[in-house]
């Protein structure tokens, strides 16, 4: 039997909840090594957040500590906005839910509040998102541009997006996906 070590290609369809893995060998300057957190999958189209990009804080002196230290470039659409992801299921920040124990959006007023009070809120804020159009994000998944996540531990959404959460999350959800992540940013190097 002969094994494919490139052949990276998921079985997992994708769904409000699901992370996508940019494949070891994307070009595109924007998604190279990339984690999202898909929040909405539908008819209309898919929109996430990317979750590995540290916001540069330089530029931006409105915002609290709490949040500047969580704040990731979500994707290059509408980086006018602020979003954010939590673990925290309370009515009152109006929030939408992506799957068990994790949400997305609501009363950032509020939301604020809480994390104030409480350090068992897990969180990360956004500028911009990534999207898709109808059916673009499964051609591309279709392409193998995609490793879709599906079970996974909402724990490790929220570790810092540093540069090494891409192959980390890959070793975390284990099978062979820890030979992919180890594979070199660029083998031209090696």
């Amino acid at each position: 039997m002969e094994w494919n070590y490139f052949n990276y290609k998921s079985n997992n369809k994708v769904k409000k909840g699901s992370v996508l893995i940019s494949e070891p060998f994307m070009k595109d300057p924007f998604f190279i090594r990339s984690v999202i957190l898909i929040c909405e999958h539908n008819d209309e189209g898919s929109f996430g957040y990317k979750l590995n990009s540290p916001c540069n804080k330089a530029n931006i002196k409105l915002l609290d500590n709490d949040i500047l230290e969580n704040l990731h470039f979500g994707g290059p659409v509408e980086n006018e906005y602020l979003n954010f992801i939590h673990n925290c299921e309370n009515p009152k920040i109006n929030s939408n839910k992506i799957s068990e124990g994790l949400f997305f959006g609501g009363d950032i007023h509020f939301f604020k509040k809480l994390i104030t009070n409480s350090r068992n809120i897990k969180f990360k804020f956004f500028v911009g998102y990534s999207g898709w159009t109808t059916d673009q994000l499964d051609n591309e998944i279709e392409s193998n541009s995609w490793i879709v996540i599906n079970d996974y531990d909402n724990k490790y959404l929220f570790n810092k997006g540093n540069n090494n959460y891409w192959s980390n999350f890959l070793k975390n959800i284990g099978g062979i996906n820890k030979i992919f992540s180890n594979y070199p940013f660029d083998p031209s190097l090696n």
